[in-house]
């Protein structure tokens, strides 16, 4: 059993503020109807252990989690280079090296490198978005939904 409480019914979103993607994809993560728990690393402090534990569900090495080209501009040279316990200390001292949020479900992890990536995490049945009228008119949706009425009325309709 690892140490960060995962549950499939709540979504877990790691980002750093510093990041721009992070602050783009932080809305999607609020359209989920899942409960949602929203760690920013800037101002939230991950342990080591949960680190190797997101890196283990994301399924890449721990290094492959931060931007080797922010790295680089804090005179990291050649991030890949370092070990895990260097690793670990270089990203709570430079946490805005997170530049592509994490979106974990259950035992499902992913590292978010474009906007709509958060959305491999939903249900893809669409049952997690209102599907009341109003929401349809609003959103401009075609309501695909038919009534046995409508069928009567038009057999052909199928």
């Amino acid at each position: 059993m690892g140490v960060l409480a995962t549950d499939n019914r709540e979504l877990i979103y790691i980002y750093s503020d510093q990041s721009n993607l992070g602050k783009d994809v932080l809305p999607y993560a609020h359209s989920s109807d899942k409960a949602l728990r929203v760690i920013n690393i800037e101002k939230e402090k991950i342990s080591d252990t949960v680190w190797l534990e997101i890196a283990d569900l994301v399924d890449k090495p721990l290094f492959e989690l931060f931007s080797p080209e922010l790295a680089e501009k804090h005179g990291i040279k050649n991030i890949s280079d370092y070990g895990t316990n260097d690793l670990l200390k270089i990203v709570n001292k430079n946490p805005s090296l997170l530049q592509h949020p994490i979106a974990i479900n259950g035992k499902k992890a992913i590292s978010i490198k474009e906007r709509n990536d958060i959305f491999k995490l939903y249900k893809k049945d669409g049952s997690n978005f209102d599907p009341s009228p109003e929401a349809i008119k609003n959103g401009e949706h075609v309501d695909t939904t038919k009534n046995e009425e409508d069928e009567l009325d038009n057999p052909n309709n199928f």
